[in-house]
């Protein structure tokens, strides 16, 4: 099978290469055999490309040298395992993974999968399932939040433009949430048109100066902690949700074992401090959940839900991809056609 791999960190046209003769993998028990279509380029595959986290993913065995980037599959089901339910050769899943969606077949557990949405092309449903995944772990399953729940809560979501934020600003105001977000000039008319109440353009104002008494935010971006923790409500329970955590320059800097008490102590002590002002501090990581998935289905399937793609590659292309994401000027997503 074709697939884009690298033996090495480097630069996307350094390290990238395409390769054409990997053995089409074999499903074991509980597992399907998609003949992939299309996959995206996240920002975290750039940073792993380029050697971030490197001891961290190997310690856990999410990359192994030679390594197929690409964390979203959508395609057909040609061969299952034993035990397989759910599924059968000829559906058409998508998925949110690790790894390997770079390339023409993926082998994953039939609970990552899910059907997607109804009249979405490929190109569409490949943009989706990590980002989505990732908001949800960190909305749905840290915060807390529900439809019921996210009603009438304010939200703060930094990078709206991105492939995580356009996703969850959509989630939030399907739900009845007031969303705030911080973008670029050039990202304004986006964000409103996903539905953000409250839009600032950070090349003109800090947000620290207007948001405030917010109920969760949701942290995209290094850099910005201290001024998402003061825009929270004291007392009530706000919760404070983060993608981007030290753990792996942690890890990267002091080693595997150093980096992790490091990475521990430093939390707990943020726990314990946001505790004391009445508040929950997390740190979240995207999970393959094919039940989250079907949610997410249901939801695109009512328009609540559209996808924002920046731009389509081919496969052979995938290191000009990494290279426009790596520019970090990208609206939405960057996908792959297989």
């Amino acid at each position: 099978m074709r697939a884009a791999q690298h033996s090495r960190y480097g630069s996307a046209h350094e390290a990238l290469e395409i390769v054409t003769d990997l053995a089409i993998p074999t499903p074991g028990p509980g597992q399907l055999l998609i003949r992939n279509h299309a996959t995206s380029v996240n920002p975290i595959d750039s940073s792993v490309r380029g050697g971030y986290g490197a001891e961290f993913w190997k310690s856990t065995g999410q990359v192994v040298l030679p390594h197929i980037p690409g964390r979203d599959i959508v395609g057909t089901v040609v061969e299952v395992g034993t035990g397989v339910s759910r599924f059968a050769v000829g559906d058409r899943v998508w998925a949110g993974t690790f790894s390997g969606g770079s390339a023409e077949y993926v082998a994953i557990p039939e609970s990552w999968a899910a059907r997607p949405p109804r009249g979405w092309s490929d190109v569409e449903a490949g943009s989706l399932p990590y980002v989505a995944l990732t908001a949800w772990a960190a909305l749905v399953d840290q915060a807390g939040l529900a439809p019921e729940s996210a009603r009438g809560k304010k939200i703060i979501i930094p990078r709206g433009a991105g492939g995580v934020g356009s996703f969850a600003i959509q989630m939030m105001k399907a739900w009845g949430a007031e969303v705030a977000t911080i973008v670029s000039t050039g990202n304004i008319d986006l964000v409103r048109r996903l539905g953000a109440d409250t839009v600032i353009d950070r090349t003109q104002q800090e947000f620290s100066e207007v948001l405030h008494d917010y109920d969760v935010a949701f942290n995209t971006s290094f850099g910005i902690e201290q001024p998402l923790l003061h825009a929270l409500k004291t007392g009530a329970d706000a919760a404070y949700v983060s993608i981007v955590t030290p753990k792996l320059q942690l890890m990267d800097k002091h080693g595997i074992e150093k980096g992790q008490v490091m990475g521990k102590e430093l939390f707990r002590e943020m726990v314990d401090s946001q505790r004391a002002l009445g508040r929950r501090y997390y740190w979240s990581f995207m999970q393959p959940n094919g039940d989250a998935l079907a949610q997410i289905t249901l939801l695109a399937e009512t328009g609540a839900i559209k996808p924002v793609i920046e731009r389509v590659f081919p496969l052979e292309k995938l290191a000009e991809a990494h290279e426009l994401s790596d520019t970090k000027q990208v609206q939405g997503k960057i996908v792959i056609q297989i």
